[in-house]
């Protein structure tokens, strides 16, 4: 009787820490839902796969404007924690390209003026294709080690497989200064010529 009790709390304890974890990373707390969707709006043409006939360098162009506002239909703004002066990590979903239901997070960091301008933007992770419950549980596990900032190194394929982090891995990585994903060895090949 007493181990079931002990075990009982035990379970209740980490459920309570769970749940107050997850509610002070309610994007709720810090941004209107008016804010959100602009913040959405603001990094798509950086999240969203380039429209057909895009670049990067043309992506801005107001004829992808369509597609684009299609992409912010299909996102949501899912975490949310401040990262310290004006800036702060997020997680944000999107419905993934598939055959059968699934979505895809990703994890980073925005930088925001006083008026909630994007000025900054930073992609820390992408996760695999999945379905929305096993999305939710390993999402929510990633935002997590990425606000504590720990290593996210084990999370990626090539220790997880597809389960948690498609990039970056060794071959991609997260060009900030040009704010997408570059591939290392072209890089590499790049700066020698």
């Amino acid at each position: 009787m007493r181990a079931s009790i002990r075990l009982s709390f035990i379970i209740s304890s980490i459920a309570l820490v769970a749940c107050n974890q997850q509610e002070r990373y309610n994007p709720d707390l810090y941004f209107s839902k008016e804010a959100q969707t602009s913040l959405i709006k603001q990094s798509i043409r950086y999240s969203a796969k380039l429209p057909p006939g895009a670049t990067h360098d043309n992506k801005f162009n107001t004829e992808f404007d369509g597609y684009y506002e299609k992409a912010i239909q299909e996102c949501d703004f899912r975490e949310c924690y401040p990262a310290g002066d004006q800036s702060y990590f997020f997680l944000m979903t999107r419905k993934a390209r598939s055959i059968w239901p699934a979505r895809e997070a990703i994890g980073g960091k925005i930088s925001v003026d006083a008026d909630n301008k994007l000025s900054n933007y930073e992609e820390i992770f992408r996760t695999w294709k999945m379905t929305a419950d096993s999305l939710n549980d390993r999402a929510f596990e990633l935002f997590d080690v990425m606000v504590k900032q720990e290593d996210l190194t084990p999370y990626q394929s090539k220790y997880k497989g597809d389960r948690y982090i498609e990039f970056p891995d060794d071959h991609y990585y997260f060009n900030v200064e040009k704010k997408i994903w570059s591939d290392r060895f072209m890089d590499s090949i790049r700066q020698v010529n």
